[in-house]
């Protein structure tokens, strides 16, 4: 008797669409295994798009049928746009994980002018280098469990888009450079200098930029995070995400610049960063 190969669901979200998708289990998976459950526009209003979102979210229930009760899991990635991630430089001496959930939570509070209340924070906790945490509003995570809970799917990850790439792309970032995430119209600018991270910056783009635009955009950023000393190591850039903008010259703003689309194959036709960034998913 055949059976039928296994199948995960997996979620996009940002603040003007949302996307299922049930895929193959494999690691790499091509469009044309990947089935579409839902696609819908989300009402995009600002500070209120995570309310909108959410309540999307509430109403999924009808349009999704889960494929396998019981036992599918639930991979989530969300635009950069509706989550914080910032950089947070231990102290010395720090050690224990509360100290350093601590640090993490003074820095989100000077930066954003608010505490850490109505958000949830994770991040590859680390001691003695800096290290990027991300901020879920809470509401958000909140709707994601309960929907997983009334399909009865297996939470297994809830990503920004950021870390999502990130993991999967670890080995390429530049040890002096740019790692630039793209979906839809938001980018994520993470600055690296002499292999540890320095920088983290979100930007919502006015439209699909082109190469003037983005050359434009990283002199900003070369003004702004200034390399000291005169024998600075060699800068690059590396583009990741699955935005069609996503640049593919070999030089940009003087700088060595490569691709790395994830998900890996492009979309065949006109494909919403939801389904984009659902499809990041499965890289893990």
């Amino acid at each position: 008797m055949s059976r039928s190969p296994a199948r995960r669901l997996l979620f996009g979200g940002s603040a003007g669409s949302i996307a299922l998708l049930s895929a193959p289990t494999t690691p790499t998976v091509a469009t044309s295994l990947v089935e579409t459950l839902v696609a819908l526009p989300v009402t995009a209003a600002g500070n209120a798009a995570v309310a909108n979102l959410c309540g999307v979210l509430q109403g999924l229930e009808a349009g999704a049928p889960p494929p396998a009760r019981g036992t599918t899991g639930l991979s989530v990635t969300l635009d950069d746009g509706l989550t914080r991630s910032f950089v947070v430089t231990p102290p010395s001496g720090a050690h224990g994980l509360r100290e350093l959930q601590a640090c993490a939570a003074a820095r989100f509070a000077a930066l954003y002018g608010e505490s850490t209340e109505q958000w949830r924070l994770a991040a590859d906790w680390q001691v003695t280098v800096p290290f990027v945490a991300c901020a879920l509003p809470r509401e958000l995570f909140g709707a994601l469990e309960e929907l997983a809970g009334r399909q009865r799917w297996r939470l297994d990850s809830v990503c920004p888009a950021l870390i999502r790439v990130w993991n999967h792309v670890q080995r390429s970032i530049p040890a002096n450079g740019w790692l630039l995430v793209g979906y839809g119209q938001t980018l994520t600018v993470v600055h690296s200098c002499n292999d540890q991270v320095a920088d983290v910056r979100t930007l919502h783009l006015p439209g699909a930029p082109d190469v003037a635009e983005l050359e434009m955009l990283l002199e900003q950023e070369q003004l702004r995070t200034p390399v000291p000393g005169d024998g600075r190591p060699p800068q690059a850039l590396l583009w990741a995400g699955g935005a069609d903008w996503l640049p593919v010259a070999a030089t940009i703003a003087g700088l060595a610049s490569r691709v790395i689309r994830v998900p890996v194959e492009a979309a065949a036709g006109d494909r919403s960063a939801a389904w984009q960034l659902a499809l990041a998913g499965a890289c893990g």
